[in-house]
Order: C-alpha cells, then sequence, then structure tokens
C-alpha cells in the first residue's frame, strides 16, 4: 500500500469515529423533545399526612404550549381507577417557585381528597403516573413507582384511669396503664413505647420529664428488684403495659408523694429508625 493510501485510511477511521461521536449528542436532543418529562420527584411527609409530587415539563413542544400537566395516583394498588390531580407551576397549592417548569403539587392523604390514600398497613410501593397535554392536541406519559420505606409507628388504643384516689395512709397501689401500638414495618420495629407526665396546675413535667417506659414483656423481666414486673399480661401482642405506683396521702418521705391535681399523660412510641408516632394525650385527676 503506497505512503499516500495509508493517510488516506487514517483520516477515514477518523472521521468516521467523528461523525458516529457527534450524531449522539443529535439524538439525545431529538429524544428530549419526544419525552418532555423529566425529574420526577415524589414525597410522603408522615407526620404531616401530606403527599407531594413534582415533575419538570417542557413548556412547549413545536411551538404547541403545555396546557395541563396530570398527575394520575394510584396509591399502592394499580388495579384500581386513579385519582386525577392537577398539578400546578403558579407558586401554589405546594409548588415553590412560579415559572420555573417544575409543575407541583402538596395534598393531604386523606380519603376526603383522595379515592386512594396510603393506609396505616401500606408498605412497599406506591405507583403514579404523569401526563402533559399540549395545544396541538399532543400528550406524554411517564409511569413511575416509589418505596415508601419507612413507616412511621401508630398508638391506637390507650387504657388508663380517667381518675385515681390516692390511699389515706402511707401505703400504696398500682394502677396498669397500657398502650396498643402498632407499626406496618412489623412489631420487630418498635423500640419502645412510653408517656411523660404533665402536671397541670403545676406547669411542670414529673419525673423530670423522664419517659415512662411501657412493656410488652408479659411480666416476665424484672424491671426493679426484687421482684418489680411491668404488669403486662402477655409477652409480644402490641400491648405495651406499666404499673404507675400511686401513694398514699400519710407519707412524709417526698420521693414517696404522689402530686394530686390534673395531668396530661403524653403518649407516643418510636420506631427502630427513630421515627416518632403522633402523640395521644390522655387526662387524669389524681385525688
Amino acid at each position: 500500500m503506497s505512503f499516500i493510501c495509508k493517510i488516506f485510511k487514517h483520516f477515514t477511521i477518523i472521521f468516521t469515529s467523528i461523525i458516529f461521536f457527534y450524531g449522539c449528542p443529535g439524538s439525545s436532543d431529538n429524544s428530549d423533545i419526544d419525552t418532555p418529562l423529566g425529574n420526577l420527584q415524589f414525597t410522603y411527609l408522615q407526620d404531616d399526612r401530606i403527599l407531594y409530587f413534582a415533575i419538570e415539563v417542557e413548556p412547549s413542544i413545536n411551538r404547541s404550549p403545555l396546557e395541563s400537566t396530570v398527575l394520575y395516583w394510584y396509591g399502592t394498588d394499580t388495579t384500581v381507577s386513579p385519582d386525577n390531580l392537577l398539578l400546578n407551576d403558579e407558586g401554589e397549592s405546594g409548588d415553590i417557585i412560579r415559572g420555573d417548569d417544575l409543575y407541583s403539587l402538596k395534598i393531604l392523604n386523606d380519603t376526603i381528597f383522595l379515592a386512594n390514600p396510603i393506609s396505616l398497613e401500606d408498605t412497599g410501593k406506591v405507583h403514579m403516573k404523569f401526563q402533559a397535554n399540549y395545544g396541538n392536541g399532543s400528550s406524554f406519559m411517564f409511569r413511575d413507582s416509589f418505596f415508601l420505606g419507612n413507616i412511621i409507628p401508630q398508638l391506637q388504643d390507650i387504657i388508663a384511669p380517667n381518675t385515681i384516689v390516692r390511699p389515706t395512709d402511707n401505703s400504696v397501689i398500682f394502677k396498669v396503664v397500657k398502650a396498643k401500638a402498632y407499626d406496618a414495618n412489623g412489631l420487630d420495629d418498635i423500640r419502645r413505647v412510653g408517656f411523660v407526665s404533665y402536671h397541670v396546675e403545676g406547669d411542670s413535667f414529673l419525673n423530670k420529664g423522664d419517659l415512662i417506659n411501657l412493656y410488652d414483656d408479659g411480666s416476665e423481666v424484672i424491671i426493679y428488684e426484687p421482684n418489680f414486673t411491668s404488669g403486662d399480661s402477655i409477652a409480644n401482642d402490641a400491648i405495651y403495659s406499666f404499673r404507675v405506683p400511686i401513694f398514699g396521702s400519710g407519707n412524709v418521705d417526698p420521693s414517696l408523694q404522689t402530686k394530686t391535681g390534673t395531668f396530661n399523660w403524653i403518649f407516643d412510641a418510636m420506631d427502630m429508625s427513630n421515627s416518632y408516632s403522633d402523640t395521644v394525650i390522655h387526662r387524669v385527676i389524681v385525688e
């Protein structure tokens, strides 16, 4: 092969490579036009019971303006009829910045607003579909799903007296307090259940504000020596219990005196991810 032929062959290979390399971005640009939806966002704010959705949408396609951005929300079940929700870029209803092409919506996770809300028992994935509609009649759709991740625990029931009458002597009685807890991620995901006691008239927390723990141990564990147990009836039944000591009015030892008045017992649960349940307040009067 002559020297000229070798040079020609070498430059032909380089030229072909350049054409191929620079041809890719052009194809990608066409793809962007064909799929104007991107940067999908979903957040489940459990404490506030709020669902947040957002997606970036091209403002026009082939000089045809965007007319609407619709979310089809299935929740955890893809076989149901979806909720049809309109997203906006007006800086309202959950949208943060007006006119930034990020169409958003915040909505309460409630049956009043949604046919398919997330329930306390739901785990796994939630499913949704976004659709952008343009003035020339063209529509573009994008499906996606998200794992819910950790679900916060719930307190379903509080069993506690409304009124407690102290003994008139120096003895002590015990009142069993119970709280039924639930966690969609399983009972093993509950780290602890308990309450703090707030003295309304004294405007202060008792026990230095420290938590009074409840137990689901079936009274099999000795909490304080020599033989004090929780008073729990059945282990691992999701009902957490504790025997609260009530000291009689005849006790002169300050550490063995139960205050009288109105108390708010504020219950909550915490899971293994250190996420808290909603608080439940039970009011009790000690006489």
